[in-house]
């Protein structure tokens, strides 16, 4: 019951970086609920099920009129992690509605894994929403594999028009260890204006040189 309650922690505290806007007690309950009802399954793509019956409720509350709903079921879905749910999820990839565009990537990358990797780099790169973009980002850190890949577009991200993407890669890049993160870091310290983000550089830039 104790390993379970600290799954459900880990994964209430990974839900309310990706949807600050859900409430932190609403996000533990639903974190709660996936820990010990399902096992939060993290296991990779090795099995042509079908979705099981949990992952089909899911996929039916995205087409809810209810926003909450279905950030909610994206949520759950990621968490499951079917592979028979990603061609059920895709199609929300290109959306009209930016969460759901930002939904959609965040659980792909967590079902298909680095096949996903081009498709959030391009979205990171394309699209005009602020919300794709960080999700794109939050897909694409869980790769440290695709580093030579992923490095370049983080740094990039470091120049973001959207104060909240500039925060998220700044977090991202100055966990890195790589001479181009951290140069990345010194720099966009000095070119920064906004003072919200000048705080964050603070913090990361103590991070690097810290022993």
């Amino acid at each position: 019951m104790i390993g379970d309650w600290k799954k459900a922690r880990c994964l209430g505290n990974i839900a309310l970086r990706h949807c600050p806007f859900i409430g932190r007690a609403s996000i533990m309950g639903v974190a709660v609920v996936l820990s010990l009802s399902c096992g939060l399954v993290w296991a990779e793509d090795s099995s042509s099920e079908p979705p099981s019956a949990e992952a089909m409720e899911e996929i039916r509350l995205l087409g809810s009129k209810d926003s909450y709903e279905r950030q909610r079921a994206f949520l759950r879905l990621e968490a499951l992690r079917e592979p028979a749910t990603a061609p059920l999820i895709q199609k929300w990839v290109t959306d009209r509605d930016p969460w759901m565009r930002a939904g959609s990537l965040r659980a792909l990358a967590a079902i298909q894994g680095e096949q996903v990797v081009g498709l959030l780099l391009e979205r990171l790169a394309d699209d005009r929403n602020p919300a794709v973009r960080r999700a794109s980002l939050l897909g694409l850190e869980v790769f440290p594999s695709r580093r030579d890949q992923t490095l370049p577009a983080f740094i990039a991200a470091l120049r973001d028009r959207n104060t909240e993407v500039r925060i998220t890669a700044v977090d991202i890049v100055s966990r890195i260890d790589d001479p181009r993160a951290r140069e990345a870091i010194l720099t966009r310290r000095k070119r920064e204006r906004r003072r919200d983000v000048q705080r964050v550089l603070a913090v990361a830039v103590r991070r690097i040189e810290a022993p």
